[in-house]
Parts: structure tokens; C-alpha cells; sequence
């Protein structure tokens, strides 16, 4: 147990200095905040059943039409009051109510709506929003100074806001994963589609390059469409930048506890290119190095062996570290830290769940749809 311990900690410390290199490369949008550009974005906002947060997203753009071109929303085929709660910013904003036609065979539903709005939009510049999103008071204003020709697709990862249990747990392990395993540098200085990340949430597409890359048609089926869409564009040699976007927006992807573990068990899996050899080391590397430490610590305890809860607090003490320094810089809650054990636990049964849905075949359920890989 001493030699496992001690292989440990060597492994967290290395991680901790992993983090903390990789976290300085991770951009930060700027609170400078640069002088008006006369780029104006086509805004485009899929819409499913968003009736509860469709409001928040269209009053947070009431302020910044100096920089909208136009609004497009499509409703994907609501069955609740998304589409009349749309129609009551029609005379504050320039916004067009699209109707979504029917899903063809072989699209997934989010890539189906993102093609369609592309096809009506009008702008030099394509921002993708859904429609849990809130944009920061300048937020626009700040995109600007990233629209000036250097990129041809810019994501951001909004700051997430969390409040059930299942939340807490599991939506702040995005961040973690990309800071812990993806050198963030490579994502813009290379053309490798192997270093792609992206947030779905908050996309911004130069319309030319995107119409060049085959649009989202070219990723119909993909169900990590965010991902993909990277990947495209890397492969079409347009240059590509991922940001930190607390500066941009903030969002709730999940409300309830159900859809959490819905929405992140059809990404989970699929984020690792379907390889259930990968999924299962990620899960066998989280076990040894977050949750070993504190079932080595209760071992310990029990027997009466202070040397090993000693060395096990100290491994448990790297892990906080770690995640404590990912939190700080995400604006995230700091002592959710604490129990990372906890939700390492629970991204492994996740991971363990996807794998058995895939292995079945019985597709992964979201919105009322199923797909299937």
C-alpha cells in the first residue's frame, strides 16, 4: 500500500504541474474591452422545448444590438410555449422565427437545426448559441476583438452555473477533463483534429470558411456536434481558437438531476471516439489517483496504521489541489474540490453506463429523440 501511495503522489504532482502549465494556456477573453467594430454577428439559437430559458438568453441580447446583424431562432418542433415566448422580443430585437422542417434519417437533431439556421443566415459571422446561454453584459463587444481575421471558428466555455446535486458533480468534470488531458496551445497552433475542443453552447463561425468546411452537413451524424465541428474545420486548415468565456456568458445546461446524467452519458462515451479501451483507462486512471487515496485513508483509519493515512491525506490533498486550482480559475464553487472522489465516482458509473448503452445498442436519449452510434 506505502509503494502505491508513494506512486501516487509522485503521479498527482505531476498532474498539479501539468494543470498549472496547461491552465496558463487556456486564453482568457479580456475584460478590455475594445473600441465598436462594424462586425455584426448573425446570432442563431436552436430550439427545442427551451421555454424556461429561452426568455433569460433573448433579454441578455437586447442591449447589445450594435453588434446583431439579425437573430434567427429555429423551434425544432416544441411542444411547449418556446415558440410564443420567442414572438414576444419580435419588436424589441431584429429576430426571425424559423419553423424546423422534419428530421431526415441519419441527422442527429441540434445539427439539423444549426444547418438550417446557417442556410438562412445572412452575416459575415455565424454566433451559435443555445438557448441556455446568458451573454455578459459586453459580452458581444468583447467577441470582437477575435473577429478580426486571426481565427475562422472561436468557442468559448461560458461560466457554468450549478445548483442541483448531479450538477455540482458532474458539470464542472468538462473543464477538468480538458485542462487535465488536452494541451490547450496545440488546439490553436495546430491543424492535428486530434487537439479539438470545443463548447456547443457558445460557437462563433466565420460563414465563408464554415460553407467551405461542408457545414454542419458534413457532421449530420456526429452527437458530440461541438467536437465534430472543430475537427472539420481543423481539417479544412481554417484556424481555430477555444477560450475560457466567463467574460462572454454564463449558462445551466442541466435543471434537473435526470437530465445531467442524460446529457453527459451521450457525450461521454462518444468524446472518446467510441473506444471503450480509452473510456475504461481514463475511468481505471481516475480510480487510482482520486479514489484509491480515500479508501486507503479508511483502511487506515480502521487498522490503526497512521503512516498510511498520512500518505493517503497527502494524495487526497494533491487531488483538492488540483481541482481547487482548475475552480479558481473557472469561477467555479471552490469547495465542490473537496468532493472530486465523489464525482469521479460518479463519472465512472456514467462512462460505465454509456459503454453498456453502446455495447446494447440502444442509443442514447435526449429531447424526446434517440440516437444511436
Amino acid at each position: 500500500m506505502f509503494a502505491l501511495l508513494i506512486s501516487i503522489i509522485c503521479l498527482l504532482l505531476l498532474q498539479l504541474i501539468w494543470n498549472l502549465y496547461n491552465s496558463r494556456t487556456f486564453p482568457q477573453a479580456s475584460q478590455h474591452v475594445p473600441a465598436p467594430s462594424k462586425q455584426r454577428l448573425s446570432v442563431l439559437i436552436p430550439a427545442r422545448n427551451e421555454e424556461a430559458t429561452i426568455g433569460r438568453l433573448l433579454e441578455s441580447l437586447i442591449d447589445q444590438q450594435a453588434y446583431i446583424k439579425e437573430i434567427l431562432v429555429l423551434d425544432d418542433h416544441s411542444n411547449d410555449q418556446t415558440a410564443t415566448i420567442v414572438r414576444q422580443y419580435a419588436h424589441k430585437l431584429p429576430l426571425t422565427l424559423l419553423c424546423g422542417k422534419e428530421l431526415p434519417p441519419g441527422w442527429t437533431g441540434k445539427n439539423y437545426a444549426c444547418q438550417q439556421l446557417g442556410e438562412n443566415a445572412t452575416g459575415e459571422w455565424l454566433l451559435f448559441l443555445d438557448a441556455d446561454v446568458t451573454l455578459e453584459a459586453k459580452g458581444l463587444q468583447r467577441l470582437q476583438r477575435y473577429l478580426d481575421g486571426r481565427f475562422k471558428m472561436v468557442s468559448a466555455f461560458p461560466r457554468q452555473r450549478v445548483h442541483t446535486f448531479m450538477e455540482k458533480m458532474l458539470v464542472p468534470f468538462m473543464l477538468f477533463l480538458v485542462i487535465c488531458h488536452l494541451p490547450i496551445k496545440q488546439v490553436q497552433r495546430s491543424d492535428d483534429p486530434k487537439f479539438a475542443a470545443a463548447h456547443g453552447a457558445f460557437i462563433c463561425i466565420h460563414k465563408q470558411s464554415y460553407q467551405n468546411a461542408g457545414r454542419h452537413a458534413a457532421i449530420k451524424s456526429a452527437i458530440v456536434d461541438d467536437m465534430a465541428l472543430m475537427r472539420l474545420m481543423k481539417q479544412a486548415k481554417s484556424p481555430v481558437a477555444l477560450l475560457r468565456g466567463e467574460q462572454f456568458a454564463s449558462m445551466r445546461m442541466y435543471e434537473k438531476n435526470a437530465e445531467v446524467w442524460l446529457g453527459f452519458r451521450k457525450n461521454i462515451f462518444s468524446g472518446t471516439g467510441n473506444n471503450i479501451f480509452l473510456t475504461l483507462f481514463i475511468c481505471l486512471l481516475y480510480s487510482v489517483l482520486y479514489i484509491i487515496p480515500v479508501v486507503s485513508a479508511i483502511i487506515g483509519i480502521v487498522n490503526g496504521d497512521m503512516q498510511t493515512v498520512l500518505m493517503a491525506a497527502a494524495a487526497y490533498a494533491l487531488g483538492v489541489l488540483i481541482n481547487y486550482h482548475i475552480a479558481f480559475q473557472a469561477g467555479i464553487q471552490r469547495w465542490l474540490c473537496f468532493l472530486h472522489p465523489l464525482a469521479c465516482s460518479f463519472f465512472i458509473l456514467l462512462a460505465f453506463d454509456a459503454i453498456r448503452i453502446h455495447w446494447r445498442g440502444e442509443g442514447y436519449e435526449w429531447k424526446g429523440r434517440r440516437y444511436y452510434q
